[in-house]
């Protein structure tokens, strides 16, 4: 069983009543974002979850993050953790299906750690599901529900497997997006990569391709995560 919450410089998260619990990789995630986002944006989560990529922006100065969870009990942990956070006066919840959520605000940025996996074995636990496949909300309903929800200038960042690299980059070039930043991630320099982190947006530009390493092999912290990291871990 996971530990119950995880604790960060600035904020904690809860996770017992959610299906997906924190992960290393959606930190790397929340943290590598973080680095690239204005100050001032406004910015949307979708798949929630915990809240962990909500706040995460929210320690960044972002004026406003709208997090859209579909999934009634993790949508409970999500309210509490904002409301145990410094920032839940500019983090707004909502239990909904993105597809069906209405808002009259276009977003600087949308990110999204979304369910991953196509054509996997599946749980009997419904919540389980909603939070590792994309039965409820696939790539190309994701880039459809962005291009609604984007600002014309905005930019898309999304966490993928690494064996989805290709097929999410199609899915964005049918829906008019292109690829501004490529990001493989491995455990370490004696690992296969295992996930991509992409930036997308409207304009077209040859994008910036990156690894990082989680760790060397030595089992340290990588520089290049740490240094991300460092606001963010204790």
């Amino acid at each position: 069983m996971g530990n119950p919450y995880f604790r960060f410089k600035q904020f904690e998260i809860r996770q017992d009543k959610c299906a997906m619990k924190v992960t290393t990789d959606a930190c790397l995630f929340g943290a590598w974002v973080g680095s690239l986002v204005q100050k001032d944006s406004r910015a949307l989560d979708i798949g929630a979850g915990t809240g962990l990529l909500s706040l995460m922006m929210a320690q960044q100065n972002i004026s406003l993050v709208e997090s859209v969870e579909i999934e009634a009990s993790c949508y409970q942990q999500l309210v509490e953790n904002i409301g145990l956070s410094p920032w839940r006066q500019k983090v707004i919840p909502h239990l909904s299906d993105i597809s069906k959520w209405t808002t009259d605000k276009l977003f600087d940025i949308v990110l999204s750690n979304p369910p991953f996996h196509q054509q996997q074995l599946r749980s009997d636990n419904r919540s389980v599901n909603l939070a590792r496949h994309d039965e409820g909300l696939n790539t190309e309903l994701l880039f459809e529900e962005v291009d609604r929800l984007l600002s014309k200038t905005g930019i898309f960042f999304l966490l993928m497997p690494e064996y989805r690299t290709m097929d999410t980059i199609n899915v964005a070039s049918r829906k008019d997006f292109f690829a501004n930043h490529v990001i493989t991630v491995h455990p370490s320099p004696k690992h296969d990569p295992f996930r991509t982190m992409f930036s997308f947006s409207r304009q077209e530009q040859a994008p910036i391709k990156k690894t990082i390493f989680i760790r060397n092999e030595d089992g340290l912290y990588n520089s290049d995560f740490s240094s991300l990291m460092e606001g963010y871990y204790l």
